[in-house]
């Protein structure tokens, strides 16, 4: 049974990844299969990762199933904006620009790690909850505000991944600008105190 744990949070975001692609058939946010959908890629976008740190079976390929599923379960609501002509232009280019520098980001850090590696950080979180309410909330807030602050929370977003892509020591899933080669850094502390213990004896 502890065998299969592990394998469970990989396993839902798969599934998260294949039921998620039926969203890119609506063309509407308030179609009940669309809500029920939605929230099914909602739920086990948060279980997955839950489950994967009480078991402590955190992987790079469920780090990147989890941002594939993001995606997977994002792209329908931008699709659905442009169909319903519910978005400006210039903010769909301005998320575009992001997205693209986001895939920037993901090739700098394969050049240096040779893997992709995005972290999840506090402000991509605020991001993904931002966008998660984006449905619920259409109707009863002034959408253009809202699909602003998207945009400008996803600029805050990618140039802080971008940042941690180009100065991090290792591939660290890290939280924010703030963590970056923490664990680095403690174990060079670490190492110096040490060396230093048996050079005293």
């Amino acid at each position: 049974m502890k065998n299969f744990v592990k394998y469970v949070p990989n396993l839902l975001s798969a599934s998260r990844i294949i039921v998620a692609a039926f969203l890119f058939t609506f063309n509407s946010f308030y179609d009940t299969a669309f809500l029920v959908i939605y929230l099914y890629c909602a739920t086990t976008d948060f279980f997955d990762g839950k489950i994967a740190r009480k078991y402590h079976c955190e992987s790079k390929l469920g780090a990147a199933l989890d941002s594939i599923g993001d995606g997977m379960t994002y792209l329908p609501l931008l699709k659905i904006l442009i169909v319903q002509k519910l978005i400006p232009g210039w903010i769909v280019a301005w998320i575009l620009v992001c997205l693209a520098l986001a895939f920037v980001g993901a090739f700098i850090a394969l050049g240096r790690f040779k893997m992709f590696f995005v972290p999840h950080t506090y402000v991509g979180k605020l991001l993904g909850g931002v966008v998660f309410v984006l449905p619920l909330v259409a109707q009863f807030v002034p959408l253009n505000v809202w699909l602003v602050a998207i945009a400008v929370t996803a600029t805050v977003n990618v140039a802080e991944i971008i940042y941690i892509q180009l100065v991090s020591k290792e591939p660290e899933d890290v939280l924010s600008v703030f963590h970056v080669n923490k664990n680095v850094k403690k174990d060079l502390t670490e190492d110096t105190v040490s060396a230093t213990v048996l050079s005293d004896k």
